[in-house]
């Protein structure tokens, strides 16, 4: 006895010889709904199964007639009779298909003669399948099965698959996916550079300090290009105390003068003579230095 799901009744040659092997005495039993490899046990639903045309022609040419049945939509199989082999059988089954053959009124079971052996038709496989064959009948019916013909000889339980590798791919696949995408974005969220600066914890005060407001001045003056007015007091310290220095003189710097603070200072004469004489600084860091060694010679002198 051969048990083949529908799904691999789909080449019309393979189904020509097994349907020559069950006329030469074997019996073929076609299983059509949750008989495919992949198929979930645990899952209670799954979609109609279509029939492929080489099998659809030859359920055709052995007077099996298949409707369209709507099962029960909560999901509970119904425990119904089948009738074979002079028995009755109590099974659990239900499918998106009836059967019938040789008049009798659509079910989920149906069998005719072929030649010396004998084809049967089961709208769903789950009476056979490990998960439901210890309830109700469900073993007395795959004895009766088996019992149907008269040739002795081994049972075979083909498991095709009606699934390719994309489909497969995209069934079970996808939740695989979405969790990458998911850990995939945590990493990026983590390690990226964030675009601009951070923002602070705490807001800044709104009330400036003196230093502020000494910056906020200074930044004034040197867009209005007085820098030279910020250092004319500095300037005019350092002359009026290297002159005392030197003996109480007064007058223009002169090289006398430039000598005496560079040597108090360690500054060279040039430097001196820069920071004393440079009316308008060429940017803030010349401005920054010539105030240094201001304040550098001021300090000398005091």
């Amino acid at each position: 006895m051969w048990l083949v799901p529908a799904t691999i009744l789909n080449n019309e040659s393979f189904v020509r010889r097994v349907e020559q092997w069950a006329a030469a005495g074997g019996h073929l039993v076609v299983l059509l709904e949750h008989a495919a490899a992949e198929i979930n046990d645990w899952r209670t639903f799954e979609p109609a199964m279509p029939l492929a045309p080489a099998l659809a022609g030859m359920l055709q040419r052995l007077d099996f007639v298949v409707s369209d049945h709507e099962p029960n939509p909560s999901g509970e199989i119904p425990v119904g009779i089948i009738r074979f082999a002079d028995a009755e059988f109590e099974v659990a089954a239900a499918a998106h298909a009836c059967v019938a053959a040789d008049g009798a009124p659509p079910g989920v079971f149906a069998s005719v003669r072929a030649g010396a052996g004998r084809v049967s038709l089961l709208a769903d496989a789950r009476p056979l399948r490990n998960r439901w064959l210890g309830d109700h009948q469900h073993v007395a019916f795959l004895l009766a099965l088996l019992r149907a013909t008269e040739r002795q000889g081994a049972v075979f339980f083909v498991r095709g698959s009606g699934l390719s590798f994309p489909a497969l791919v995209r069934r079970h696949l996808w939740p695989v996916l979405c969790g990458l995408a998911v850990l995939l974005g945590l990493w990026l969220w983590q390690n990226l550079t964030r675009f601009g600066p951070l923002e602070a914890a705490t807001a800044p005060s709104p009330v400036r300090g003196y230093d502020h407001h000494l910056e906020a001045l200074g930044n004034f003056h040197w867009r209005l290009n007085r820098a030279t007015a910020l250092m004319a007091p500095l300037r005019e310290q350092i002359v009026e105390r290297g002159q005392r220095l030197c003996g109480g003189r007064s007058g223009r710097l002169d090289d006398e003068l430039l000598e005496v603070l560079a040597a108090r200072s360690g500054l060279a004469k040039e430097r001196v003579a820069r920071a004393l004489a440079e009316t308008s600084p060429a940017d803030s860091q010349v401005s920054t230095r010539t105030v240094a060694d201001l304040q550098v010679l001021l300090k000398v002198l005091t």
